[in-house]
C-alpha cells in the first residue's frame, strides 16, 4: 500500500513537473513568435550599437519618396551588425527597402551602378532613389585598421549610420549649403575625411581668396582655420561686415609669432582675444599618453553642442591649444559660452617664453581652468537675436583627420555639431563610429545558427528531457 502511494505521488509530482516544463517551453516559443512577428527588438549593447540617432530618425520620418539600400555581401557572409542597422532604417519607414545582393552570383547587378569607372564591390553599399544613386565604399561603412606586426586588416568599428544618413540626405535634398574656407594666410586646410563628413551633413566646402574675389553672398559659414599672417584691409572689411549682418564663422587659432592686428580686431569685436599662451594640462587624467599639450578637455554638458558627445561617452582632443582670453570690454548683446576647457590643474606658458626655451613651469605662470573652445552669439545688424554666431577654437589641429582618429570620431562629432549650431540646425551628432568588439565577427549565417540553437534546439531538448522523465516515472 505504501509503495503504491509512493508511486502515485512520484507519478503525480513528475507529471506536474513535465507539464510545467512544457508550459514554459511553449510560452517561450510563443513569445519568440510574437516578438518576431511584430519586429520587437531591444538594443542591449553597451554603446547603443543598433540605436539610430535622433538626426537619423528625423530624416527617415521626413522621407516621402522611395529609397532602396543594397548591401553587397556573399550569401551567408553578411555583416550582421551592418544589415541589422539597415533593417532599423526599413522598420522606421515604409519608403525604405533593404536588400542584400551577392556580387558573385549576380555580378551584372553592380555594373548598373558604376561611377567614375569604379564598380561597386564586396562590402560596398548602394543607395538609390527614383532619380539618382550613390555608392558608399566599404571604408566608409566600417573602420578598418591594419595590424603592423602581421600586416593583416581587421575591423575596428562601425560608422555606417553617418554615411548612410548623409547619403540619403544628399540624394533627397540635392543642393548643399556652402562653407567657404579662407586661404592666403598660411591656414591649415580642412582634411578630406572632415570634408566628407560635412558633405554627409549637407555642406559643400569651397576655398576662398578674398583678395581675388569678394566674399560670396551664398556663404553660409566662413572657416578661418589657423591663420599665420594677418588679413589684408579688404579681407578685414568684408569679414567684419559679413559677421555684423548675421554671418556665421568657425575660427581657430594657431601657434604663430607674427602680429595680426586686423584678425585680432575681428575677435575683439566679439569679446575675446588670442592670449598667445599655450595651455599645458597638469592632470594625467585629461591628456593622451602623458603628453601635457595633447589635452582631453572637459566639456560643457549643458550646451547643446557638447551634450550629445558627452551622452555618447565620447571625448575630444585639442592638441597644442592656445587659451582664449575673455575681454572685459564687450557689447551687452554678445554672449560667450565655454564649450571645452582645461582642468583646474592646468597652466599656460607664453609663446615668447617657449620660443626662448623657457618652457619650465614657474610660480608666475597663470594657472587654473582655461577656455579652449567657445561659442559666441550676438544680435546682428538687422536686429535678429543670436543672428551672428561664431565658434572659436584655440587650436587648428582640432580639425585634423589623424587627430580625430585618436578619439574614434569624437572631434568630428563635435565639429558637425558646431557647424549645425552655426547654421541654426539641430545639433545631434551625425557621425557614429562604434568600437569593434566580439560581436562584430558574427556573420549573418552564424547569427541565424545561434538564433536557431537558442529558439528551437534548446527548447526542443528541454521538452524531450521532460517527456523522458515523465515516461520513466510513469513506468516505475
Amino acid at each position: 500500500m505504501k509503495k503504491t502511494y509512493k508511486n502515485d505521488f512520484l507519478l503525480k509530482y513528475g507529471g506536474y513537473a513535465s507539464v510545467m516544463t512544457a508550459i514554459v517551453v511553449v510560452t517561450a516559443i510563443v513569445l519568440n513568435l510574437i516578438v518576431s512577428g511584430f519586429n520587437i527588438k531591444f538594443d542591449l549593447t553597451r554603446n547603443g550599437l543598433y540605436t539610430l540617432s535622433e538626426d537619423t530618425l528625423n530624416l527617415i520620418d521626413s522621407i516621402n519618396e522611395d529609397v532602396k539600400i543594397y548591401s553587397m555581401y556573399p550569401e551567408g557572409e553578411e555583416f550582421s551588425v551592418v544589415t541589422e542597422i539597415f533593417d532599423r532604417y526599413a522598420a522606421r519607414s515604409e519608403h525604405i527597402k533593404v536588400e542584400n545582393i551577392d556580387p558573385y552570383t549576380n555580378p551584372a547587378f553592380a555594373t548598373k551602378y558604376t561611377q567614375n569607372g569604379q564598380q561597386p564591390s564586396v562590402g560596398d553599399v548602394i543607395v538609390e532613389t527614383a532619380e539618382n544613386f550613390s555608392v558608399i565604399p566599404q571604408e566608409e561603412v566600417t573602420d578598418i585598421s591594419v595590424d603592423m606586426a602581421s600586416q593583416t586588416a581587421y575591423i575596428r568599428g562601425v560608422k555606417i549610420e553617418g554615411a548612410l544618413t548623409g547619403t540619403i540626405r544628399q540624394l533627397i535634398n540635392g543642393a548643399a549649403e556652402n562653407i567657404y574656407e579662407l586661404t592666403g594666410h598660411g591656414e591649415t586646410a580642412l582634411g578630406e575625411n572632415l570634408k566628407k563628413e560635412l558633405s554627409y551633413s549637407g555642406f559643400d566646402v569651397k576655398t576662398l581668396d578674398i583678395i581675388k574675389e569678394d566674399l560670396p553672398e551664398d556663404c553660409e559659414i566662413l572657416v578661418i582655420n589657423g591663420p599665420v599672417t594677418d588679413l589684408a584691409q579688404k579681407e578685414y572689411e568684408q569679414i567684419k561686415q559679413y559677421l555684423e549682418y548675421g554671418g556665421k564663422a568657425f575660427i581657430t587659432l594657431t601657434i604663430a609669432m607674427d602680429d595680426t592686428p586686423k584678425f585680432d580686431s575681428i575677435l575683439a569685436d566679439y569679446g575675446i582675444a588670442n592670449s598667445k599662451n599655450l595651455v599645458i594640462e597638469g592632470s594625467a587624467n585629461y591628456v593622451i599618453e602623458n603628453n601635457p599639450i595633447y589635452i582631453i578637455p572637459m566639456l560643457n554638458n549643458s550646451n547643446e553642442i557638447c551634450s550629445s558627445i558627452v551622452s555618447a561617452g565620447k571625448n575630444i582632443i585639442t592638441p597644442a591649444a592656445l587659451s582664449i582670453e575673455r575681454l572685459d570690454a564687450k557689447r551687452s548683446t554678445v554672449n560667450i559660452d565655454s564649450l571645452a576647457y582645461s582642468s583646474q590643474y592646468s597652466y599656460t606658458k607664453s609663446l615668447i617664453d617657449i620660443s626662448n626655451n623657457n618652457a619650465e613651469r614657474t610660480e608666475n605662470d597663470p594657472q587654473g581652468s582655461f577656455d579652449i573652445v567657445v561659442a559666441i552669439t550676438d544680435k546682428d545688424g538687422n536686429g535678429v537675436e543670436n543672428g551672428t554666431r561664431l565658434i572659436v577654437s584655440g587650436t587648428s589641429m582640432f580639425v585634423d583627420d589623424q587627430v580625430n582618429s585618436i578619439v574614434n570620431g569624437g572631434n568630428f562629432g563635435f565639429l558637425i555639431n558646431s557647424f549645425s549650431f552655426l547654421n541654426g540646425a539641430e545639433t545631434t551628432a551625425r557621425t557614429k563610429s562604434i568600437g569593434a568588439e566580439q560581436y562584430l565577427n558574427i556573420t549573418q549565417g552564424k547569427a541565424i545558427a545561434v538564433m536557431a540553437f537558442c529558439v528551437i534546439i534548446i527548447p526542443l531538448l528541454i521538452l524531450l528531457a521532460g517527456f523522458a522523465v515523465f515516461i520513466r516515472r510513469k513506468n516505475k
